[in-house]
């Protein structure tokens, strides 16, 4: 249904009919340093042509057809770093959009959201079986702030520890979130390869990170680094950072290897780009004394007094917990409930078959794109791992720019300059493919490659 404002005359005749003078009045209860001024923005909008002349809806409509079509529509997207172009069942979309569910409020009156709840238990399941991991919350804001949320878990285990280890490349915009959010904590970090972990352990190590697969696409030894941490110092926590949760469907899950973490993105589980978001941030522990400290909402599943019917409940913590500011172990989790619900619907409708089979896609489309730029003179691989669907070249040097505007001319969203983000990166390329990718438009970004490079 399009949308009618209301006329001055409409706006007159509400306010004479509730009694009062005008629009101010209604709110004479907020503090008048926090409203917004009605008066002055209904001049700014009377001072344009919308407001002067005047439209009629098909003119409107025209116009707003016209702004977007100035927008730029990709027909292949070789980019990820975070953010990955995935296919979406149509029923993710349908099933969302029911009124059941327009609202994402934390479900704390069981006895009217039992729909909702179980929702979220189930999203938990979906997401302890994915990671192998006994619990998980019902969800986080994004894959950044889950792993901001597991180190402050981790300092709970211990206070007087403050280094953090980053074993492999993690994606710039996490250690942005994860240095920002902790920087009132004192914590010091360190970057290493996955071989050095064990040489630059000491007692001040809090937490050992695991980035697998990393933001380079490389697939690390979780199990191997895991196992020599816990022998080295049990104390120490082990995180394992999953940038992309397909990656899920087939590697050896953080649970089997042994960590005591599990974080990451699902973004690439039924949510669209958008243009870089909402997405959602998932966090999963290995057993109950981390359970205890976990952000969030958790949904547990109980039984009638009389009878063998099945509820659904928050549990393990306290409504107060929410609230207490800094103190508290919640966080903004409840506004991802939408997203939690399109990620579970989308493995409900691929299932455990269909995932392994998208993630299969990914990586061979990955190993077919990787052997064919990798033949071209110049280009170099620099993954020194196994990799899931995302991959580092090294190109010839300036070539980046001219691949980027090649790529834009041709409908395609190219791989990412890595030195746009770190000059240590330059004239590197991180390129990523996925199920939506075919032969023909990898072949496409293939010429433009050997274009480029002469």
């Amino acid at each position: 249904m399009d949308y009618i404002p209301n006329t001055d005359e409409d706006i007159q005749i509400m306010l004479k009919q509730v009694g009062v003078r005008d629009l101010v009045d209604l709110f004479d209860t907020v503090p008048q340093e926090i409203l917004l001024d009605d008066m002055q923005a209904r001049k700014i909008l009377k001072s344009g042509f919308l407001g002067e002349h005047g439209m009629t809806e098909l003119e409107l409509k025209s116009m707003a057809a016209g702004l977007a079509s100035r927008n730029k529509v990709c027909k292949s997207i070789f980019q990820g770093a975070g953010c990955y172009w995935h296919y979406i069942p149509a029923s993710v979309d349908y099933l969302v959009s029911r009124g059941e569910f327009w609202t994402s409020y934390t479900p704390y009156q069981a006895e009217r959201s039992q729909g909702y709840l179980q929702a979220i238990f189930e999203y938990q399941s979906m997401i302890t079986e994915l990671t192998g991991m006994k619990f998980s919350n019902a969800s986080l804001h994004d894959g950044a702030t889950s792993l901001v949320d597991a180190i402050i878990m981790a300092q709970s285990q211990n206070k007087k520890r403050t280094t953090i280890m980053f074993a492999g490349k993690i994606n710039p915009i996490y250690m942005t979130a994860v240095a920002t959010a902790l920087s009132p904590r004192g914590f010091t970090y360190k970057h290493v390869e996955p071989h050095q972990v064990i040489d630059n352990l000491d007692e001040s190590v809090l937490a050992v990170i695991a980035c697998s697969p990393d933001f380079f696409g490389n697939i690390l030894d979780v199990e191997a680094i895991a196992r020599a941490v816990k022998e080295r110092d049990p104390n120490i926590i082990v995180i394992q950072c999953i940038a992309e949760a397909l990656s899920l469907a087939i590697l050896k899950s953080p649970g089997a290897a042994g960590v005591d973490i599990a974080v990451g993105e699902a973004q690439s589980l039924g949510i669209p780009m958008s243009f870089g978001g909402p997405s959602l941030g998932f966090l999963a522990v290995a057993d109950t004394k981390l359970l205890h400290k976990m952000p969030g909402r958790i949904v547990g599943a109980t039984r009638e007094i009389a009878g063998d019917g099945i509820g659904f409940t928050l549990t393990l913590t306290a409504r107060e917990q929410h609230i207490r500011r800094e103190k508290s172990l919640s966080n903004i989790c409840s506004n991802e409930a939408l997203n939690m619900l399109r990620a579970v619907i989308h493995v409900a409708a691929l299932g455990a078959t269909g995932l392994v089979q998208a993630a299969t896609i990914n990586v061979k489309n990955a190993n077919y794109l990787k052997h064919q730029i990798c033949q071209l003179e110049g280009f170099t691989c620099m993954n020194d791992a196994s990799t899931f669907n995302e991959f580092v070249i090294k190109v010839p040097e300036s070539a980046g720019e001219r691949i980027a505007k090649a790529c834009e001319a041709q409908d395609l969203l190219g791989p990412l300059n890595l030195g746009t983000l770190n000059l240590e990166w330059k004239d590197m390329m991180l390129f990523c493919t996925t199920e939506m990718n075919d032969v023909a438009s990898m072949d496409r970004l293939v010429n433009i490659c050997t274009e480029a490079s002469s």
